[in-house]
């Protein structure tokens, strides 16, 4: 019987009444969070919303559609045929026959009888025909037949309507879309699928990493409590006829703050199982894609992989625990004898703190011992005012040398320069703008449209511009500059079409007549239409390569207008660049292992005036509004 059990526990389930699916069953709808629901809790809906009770996700069905989930379709036949082929009948007959095998391209159940005749019969002769116990993986090369133009095969996929067509229905009702072959089509999403399953992959090894760190902090806690714990008892020792009452009172504190610690540890390592538990299962998704879904149903699915795929990421842990260590406080030592009731308490150091663990001497007397504990509390408290004046003065340095910026300390108390964000006072080097289509406003900002004011001895060829600045370009600090853009669409695009760039490159390419994203020794972030997508997409280059793609941020509309508004964090020390969406709050993308051997320079970039109009302005320096919420984005994409 528990064999049995575990057989019918393979089969998927609805996610929100909890039945199992079968094969003769109601076939699964897939919900936008790549979970199964069933036909009867997709028409019964309260109010045309349905929870999935596995992720507590609600789906409004008025405003969105849900397709058949055709991956989940084809892995309940194929555990149908594993564990349950009984109930798998011959399509062509009535007699209630038990089919034995599976015809490819007719995509029929065969019983024995069938598949003789099928065997022998010439047009059929030549098919796959597979037995149960030899059934594999394999998708039907035959093409699905158009609805409307019985015979004509379905080989073509329709961009603007998402769907598949025919050739006549290419030349009546689709002659003015865009269209490109199924295989086509389905081998682009087929790379955005292997480029999520790689992301989701490093990212579930983050997860496997944070979880062992927090478990090793647990350990180190329970270490550090046993530690403590007999230092407490050591020191109480020769005070204990007055602090008898005091020493209970610390080990309480003690082991308060010891299940608050590790009550603390636990919740993040639950939280971290939970988010590893969805990493693993969008990524299972996918390699169900991989196994079950042919290219046509791959198209229907990039938006839900792609949405989940950044929900992970943008709630991903960092990869290490800082592990909160409990340190015994003994400052008010040499005062006990006066002030009993107020000695020790159980504080939180952090990795870089430093605790004086003062040992009692036997031999000495409590006068001896509190002198020396005195003298060795006044050396403490000299030192804590030399270090006190040396980091003051480390302040004081950065303060002057960043004078004319804007500084802001990522953390408090900060005084490591790779803490200390510094906000750059760029400015555009005129003599360096390629003036051919753009010109520098009144107010200051980057346009894309000629100047009817300049002489026609400074047009040139291209449509690119880099900036200056006051500080060195690698001086240890991150450093920070944001630009608004005002973007609008004089008519729907329908080319592949470049509308700005922002990033940093070496300064030999600073060539006008490039691209910033092709050259090498460039990392920059693109905002662009590409004929494959809908909407206006953002595109994240590195060294002359397009490493991510969010298709469809922005809609591509005739006469729309959109404030764009990014910020961007260059940090030579980590060897990071940072794209943040100002708009969003959200961190678009962080580029690792950046060249930083020699200095890189912001570069910027507005084009095609044909077609749209874009204005690029700066926010720099002392203009930043550096809220909390912004540094702790910096923080969090930095670590």
């Amino acid at each position: 019987m528990w064999f049995l059990s575990s057989r019918m526990d393979d089969f998927p389930k609805c996610s929100v009444c909890q039945q199992q699916f079968t094969f003769k069953g109601h076939a699964p709808y897939l919900l936008p969070c790549l979970h199964a629901v069933c036909e009867t809790c997709v028409t019964s809906g309260a109010g045309g919303v349905i929870s999935c009770s596995t992720c507590q996700r609600e789906v409004n069905l008025t405003n969105s559609s849900l397709q058949k989930d055709a991956v989940r379709q084809k892995e309940i036949f194929h555990l149908t045929v594993k564990h349950r082929p009984t109930e798998l009948l011959c399509t062509h007959e009535d007699d209630g026959n038990q089919a034995v095998c599976w015809c490819q391209d007719c995509e029929e159940l065969l019983c024995e009888y069938c598949q003789n005749i099928h065997s022998n019969f010439k047009v059929t002769r030549r098919h796959v025909v597979q037995n149960f116990a030899d059934l594999e993986l394999t998708f039907s090369t035959v093409p699905k037949f158009c609805s409307i133009h019985k015979y004509h095969p379905l080989y073509l996929f329709d961009k603007s309507c998402k769907k598949l067509i025919c050739a006549r229905c290419r030349i009546e009702d689709h002659v003015d879309h865009e269209v490109e072959k199924v295989d086509v089509a389905a081998d682009s999403v087929t790379k955005q699928l292997e480029y999520h399953k790689n992301e989701l992959s490093t990212l579930q090894t983050r997860h496997q990493a944070n979880m062992h760190s927090i478990r090793q902090g647990t350990e180190s806690t329970d270490e550090t409590h046993n530690s403590l714990k007999e230092n407490i008892r050591h020191t109480f020792h020769s005070l204990r006829s007055q602090l008898n009452q005091r020493e209970k009172e610390l080990l309480i504190d003690l082991e308060n703050h010891t299940k608050e610690t590790k009550a603390a540890q636990h919740a993040l390592l639950t939280a971290c199982e939970e988010d590893k538990k969805t990493c693993k299962r969008v990524l299972d998704y996918i390699n169900n894609v991989f196994l079950f879904a042919s290219k046509s149903d791959i198209l229907g699915l990039e938006r839900y992989v792609g949405e989940m795929t950044r929900t992970c990421l943008d709630t991903a842990a960092p990869q290490t625990y800082a592990v909160p260590r409990a340190v015994f406080n003994t400052n008010s030592l040499s005062k006990l004898k006066a002030n009993v009731s107020g000695f020790g308490a159980i504080l939180t150091m952090d990795m870089d703190g430093k605790s004086e663990i003062i040992a009692d001497r036997g031999t000495q007397t409590d006068d001896d011992f509190m002198a020396d504990v005195e003298m060795k509390h006044k050396m403490r408290i000299d030192e804590k005012d030399a270090i006190e004046k040396k980091d003051a003065k480390t302040i004081d340095l950065l303060l002057g040398v960043a004078r004319e910026c804007g500084v802001h300390l990522l953390k408090p108390g900060a005084v490591d320069g790779s803490l200390i964000l510094k906000c750059i006072p760029l400015k555009y080097d005129k003599d360096s703008v390629n003036l051919n289509k753009v010109h520098i406003n009144t107010e200051g900002d980057l346009v894309n449209r000629k100047s009817d004011t300049r002489p026609a001895e400074e047009e040139t060829e291209e449509v690119h511009r880099h900036m200056q600045h006051c500080a060195s370009p690698n001086d240890g600090c991150p450093q920070y500059w944001e630009v608004e853009n005002r973007v609008n669409l004089d008519k729907q695009l329908s080319e592949n079409c470049l509308i700005l760039s922002v990033g940093v490159c070496r300064e030999e390419q600073r060539d006008l007549h490039h691209r910033i994203d092709e050259r090498p020794y460039s990392y920059c972030m693109n905002v662009a239409h590409l004929t494959k997508h809908i909407g206006l997409c953002n595109n994240i280059w590195k060294e002359g390569k397009r490493v991510l793609c969010l298709p469809d941020t922005l809609p591509n509309t005739a006469g729309a207008s959109n404030t764009l508004h990014y910020g961007v964090v260059y940090d030579d020390a980590r060897k990071k660049i940072v794209f943040i969406d100002l708009k969003e709050k959200k961190v678009i993308s962080t580029l690792d292992n950046v060249d930083c051997s020699e200095p890189l320079w912001p570069m910027f970039g507005v084009y095609n005036p044909h077609l749209l109009t874009v204005s690029m302005g700066l926010v720099v320096g002392s203009d930043i509004n550096m809220t909390e919420e912004k540094k702790a984005m910096i923080v969090k994409a930095l670590s």
